[in-house]
């Protein structure tokens, strides 16, 4: 049976996906493998967007941010109708093997795909977010929690000179590991977390106690699965006198390199 493989990334991007990219790539050629490419995730699967990927294609990637693979998402791919025609595609080149980077649900495609049509599978978990089991930490975190610390130094040196309270929203979907790890390397002065209750009171009481012992400012990070962090600063600030401000970092989360 001739050896065909697969790679394609998934979801979210996260930073190193391209480190990732190659270093499949080189492996997989270095065991006999025929490599292949498919641009967009699932969608690219599903449109025939799959191409013989040489090493001239991986050349030179190594340090920059995205995927050269590109991402996207697919609804239709949940559909086991879609999910066949996208098989068929794979099967069609002889492709038996493939090899998906992302987060959770482009494990559940992955996995639908083994099961369905007996595509093998491997999964490498690419994403900022930290939510697959398995694994310490996932390709991308570390890189996007330094972005972070980044920002919250900055933040800080405003934060201070104003006297006030900012609430600092991040990443990670229904995980509240950016906001912790954050906070305890970035020195945070409060959390929200969706792993947690966050009562506003107890935010509010910690915030106080810190005013009394004379500190001048306070960097609170929010996980956005928490909730909205401008509704956040608006109960916030039935509470405390201080002055508040949000800041929601966003996408500049996942880039670099």
């Amino acid at each position: 049976m001739e050896k065909k493989l697969a790679i394609l990334t998934s979801g979210g991007d996260a930073p190193g996906m391209n480190a990732a990219i190659r270093a499949t790539a080189k492996i997989a050629e270095s065991y006999g493998f025929e490599v292949y490419g498919i641009r967009r995730g699932y969608l690219g699967m599903l449109n025939d967007e799959i191409f013989p990927m040489t090493g001239r294609f991986v050349s030179g990637i190594i340090d920059k941010g995205g995927t050269v693979l590109l991402t996207a998402r697919s609804e239709e791919f949940k559909q086991a109708r879609f999910r066949e025609i996208a098989a068929n595609n794979l099967k069609k080149k002889g492709i038996n093997y493939l090899v998906v980077i992302g987060g959770d649900g482009s494990y559940r495609g992955a996995n639908l795909l083994y099961k369905e049509h007996g595509i093998k599978v491997v999964g490498i978990p690419g994403t900022i977010d930290n939510d697959i089991c398995g694994t310490d930490f996932t390709l991308g975190f570390d890189t996007c929690l330094n972005t972070i610390l980044d920002a919250m130094s900055k933040i800080r040196d405003t934060a201070t000179s104003h006297e006030r309270t900012i609430l600092i929203q991040v990443m990670g979907r229904r995980a509240g590991d950016l906001a912790l790890h954050a906070c305890i390397a970035g020195g945070g002065d409060g959390i929200m977390i969706p792993e947690m209750d966050n009562p506003i009171e107890m935010l509010a009481l910690q915030l106080k106690e810190r005013r009394k012992n004379g500190k001048l400012h306070d960097i609170v990070l929010v996980a956005e699965g928490v909730g909205n962090v401008l509704d956040i600063e608006e109960k916030l600030k039935g509470h405390i006198n201080s002055e508040i401000r949000s800041v929601v970092l966003g996408h500049i989360q996942r880039g670099g390199t």
